[in-house]
Order: C-alpha cells, then structure tokens, then sequence
C-alpha cells in the first residue's frame, strides 16, 4: 500500500471528487482526516463507508475560507494523529451565473474558498510539515484555469487559474522544507454538483464530443491521481499541473 502508515488531510471530503480520494487513501493504507463545511451526514457517510472496508478515517469541520476555523481543524488533526503527510485540498463551489448576474458576494466566495482556502489550509498544514520534515500538497483546481470552459463561469475559471499559479508559487516556496506541491486538473466529472448542467439539452453530447477518450471523467480517475501525487514516490515532483480529463485540453 502506497500510503501506508501516512496520515492525510482531504478538504470536501464528504462527497463527489473528495470522498473518492477519501477512500482511495484509506484503501491505500492512510488514516484519513474527512473535511466537511456543513453536511456532517454526509461526511459521515464517508467514514462509514471506509471503516466498512477496514480503513480508518474521521470527520472534521471546517469552512475553508475561514482561518480560524481552519486553524482549529488542523490542529484537531494534529492533536488526535501526531502529524499530516499529505494534504489534499478538493474543497470548492462550482457556480453557474450570467457575467452580468454575478454579483460581488458570488464572485467573493468563489475566490474565498477555490482560492484562498487552498492557500490557508496549506499554510496550516505546511507549519507543521516543516517541523516533521516534509510532506505532500495536492490541489484538485480544474482544466477551467487554464481554458476558459464556460461564459457562464466567470468567477469559477478565475479562481482556479489562482489556485494552479498558487500551486506553482507554494511548490518554489516550500521546496526548501521538503514539502511537495501539486495540482490535478480535471476535466468534466460525473459527480452531483455537475449532475444539473450535464442533464441539460446537448450539453454531454457536446463535451463528448471534443473529447477524445469519448467519455466523461469518474471521481475514481482523479482520486487515483491523487494517490500518485501524495504517495512517497513523489518525493520528487512539485510544481506540476496534472490534466486528467480525457484528452480534452489536447
């Protein structure tokens, strides 16, 4: 197992993309750190699921744009495991609105937590890596920042393209203390948040087709990535923008 003896902490980890990774971490041989904002049920859930399979995990809460919640989440974890070996920041919002319709308070959170959370919870974690010798960041960010997908996703593209320059910029900054920084970039997955947009008239279709692999993304496939960028076999890549989706951005 890759992640054997290894503890980590997943950020929106209660459903879609983060529970994956959730379970493939604790498959993988990791005490998982289960991060939810307001949905505890489901969070729940998640650690239900991995102890049913033998794993051990755990639900934290914790609203990733708020440092003082992150402060107390973090050392939650630490107070309870020791330590954090990897850090998977997935927590986000994906919102849908008209250019014109965005007002201030949508464009705000979207940057609070797609970017600013992946910076604060980073920081956090990265204190104590420091001290531990080393450790893993992984950011789930999006294709959506390097392309500009969707018109109606003005303040969503804007946020992830933030998040991978953060990626690279934390990466140099952190490389002193052995701590790893990378970033997966998915393509179109088929989780509840995208369940409305993909049930629209066309819109599959469409994506499929200038797909090349000619189907959309599961939450298994960037979980497995996750799982290749925090394992030990990493120690020596930091940096990178890993695009998974399909063939799509090619």
């Amino acid at each position: 197992m890759r992640l054997e003896g290894m503890v980590a902490l997943v950020t929106g980890g209660s459903r879609g993309i983060g529970r994956a990774i959730c379970v493939e971490y604790a498959r993988e041989g990791a005490t998982v750190a289960v991060n939810y904002a307001r949905n505890a049920a489901a969070a729940d859930e998640t650690v239900r699921r991995i102890a049913g399979e033998g794993g051990e995990a755990f639900a934290v809460q914790a609203d990733v744009s708020d440092k003082a919640q992150v402060d107390a989440m973090v050392a939650s974890v630490i107070d309870r495991c020791g330590r954090i070996d990897a850090l998977v920041n997935n927590a986000g919002v994906g919102p849908f609105v008209d250019f014109f319709e965005c007002d201030e308070e949508l464009w705000d959170r979207t940057q609070a937590v797609n970017c600013k959370g992946v910076f604060l919870v980073s920081q956090a974690v990265a204190r104590h890596m420091r001290e531990q010798g080393g450790g893993h960041i992984v950011n789930v960010t999006s294709i959506s920042g390097l392309k500009a997908t969707n018109p109606l996703q003005v303040p969503y593209c804007t946020s992830k393209g933030g998040a991978n320059m953060l990626t690279k910029i934390m990466a140099v900054a952190l490389a002193p203390y052995n701590i790893t920084v990378n970033a997966i970039l998915p393509g179109t997955i088929e989780t509840d948040i995208n369940r409305e947009i993909l049930g629209e008239e066309g819109v599959r279709e469409e994506i499929l087709e200038v797909t090349p692999l000619r189907a959309l993304g599961l939450p298994e496939h960037i979980a497995h990535a996750a799982v290749l960028l925090g394992c030990r076999e990493s120690n020596w890549t930091t940096g990178s923008l890993l695009v998974v989706d399909g063939g799509f951005i090619a």
